[in-house]
This record gives structure tokens, sequence and C-alpha cells, in this order.
């Protein structure tokens, strides 16, 4: 049986936007990611490989019925992500994955919270029933905030990711909306 937790009302800390991406965007973005990336830890990609230009073009569109890029701003600057994407085949147009990434000095501060409520408000409004994510088992702070959030684990990719220090397992996790 499925159980329905409400979408919590999370907001950034003053002097904090969460808003849709904008093409402005998309140079403090590509700093903030790559430096996410560059600690290894805790997105899949250890290189971004992504070019200015097309984060540029990505986020002309950012709310669209297939995804959504939210950005949380702070003084300018991109401090942190969420991108939620429907899925493509239709047996599964009704589940979006996401992905999250907050830079290393804003973590632990409401930052993931508010750009969480805001994917999961966007996936509500567009129909997506269920929101399903992958998280490494040693990022913590983050399956602490997905399980506040309503998602529960379903399983576990063992080795699934191979980094540059070693094979690392993902553990899925997933809410419904309704």
């Amino acid at each position: 049986m499925r159980e329905l937790v409400p979408i919590p009302d999370a907001r950034a800390p003053a002097g904090v936007e969460v808003r849709p991406a904008r093409p402005r965007d998309a140079r403090s973005f590509l700093e903030m990611f790559a430096g996410v990336a560059a600690e290894r830890r805790f997105v899949r990609t250890e290189q971004v490989r992504r070019k200015l230009r097309g984060y540029r073009k990505l986020f002309r569109s950012p709310r669209t019925d297939e995804h959504c890029w939210i950005v949380a701003v702070h003084e300018g600057r991109v401090i942190g992500n969420v991108s939620i994407s429907r899925e493509g085949h239709p047996v599964n147009r009704h589940v979006a994955t996401l992905g999250m990434a907050i830079a290393a000095a804003w973590r632990r501060r409401g930052i993931g919270a508010a750009l969480l409520a805001e994917g999961l408000r966007w996936a509500a409004e567009v129909g997506v029933e269920k929101v399903a994510l992958a998280v490494y088992p040693g990022n913590e702070g983050a399956r602490a905030l997905y399980r506040k959030f309503g998602f529960v684990e379903e399983g576990r990719l063992v080795g699934h990711s191979k980094k540059s220090y070693g094979y690392e397992d993902e553990i899925v996790m997933a809410r419904w909306l309704g």
C-alpha cells in the first residue's frame, strides 16, 4: 500500500531565492555543480561535461511538462539546484527522476528542503504520480532529508556507479504524490 505524505512546506533561509533557472544562471550553476562533482561523493559525475552554452539553452525553458530546473540563488550566485524529469516511455510517464546538488558551504541550512519542496510541487502540478532518485549510502544527510519528505528505500543497486576510487552502491528511493 502506498503511503501518501503531504509535501512539507519548506522555505529557503533569508537571503536565498528558490526559483526556476534562467540562462544567466548558467555560469554560476556550472561553477557550483563542478565544485560538487569534484568532491566525488554526492553526485554521479566527477567531471562536468556539458558546456556553458548547453546549460544556457536548457535554462531557457526551465519548467515544462517534461522537466524542471530549479536553482537556489544567494547574492546572484547559484548555491544549489534540483532537476526533475519525467520518464519518456508510455508505461512509466507517471514517474519522474530527481537529482539535487548543494554547494558545500550551504549544506544543512534548509536549501535542500526548499529545493526539494519546489521540485515536488512541480511534479504534482504536471501530473507526476511517483518521484524516484538514487543516493549513495554514505550520504546520510541527503537520505535523512528524503525520508523527511516521504521517500522510502525501494532497493539497492550494488556497484552501480564506477567512480574514480572504485565501485559505489546506489540506494533507490521514491515517494508517491497521489
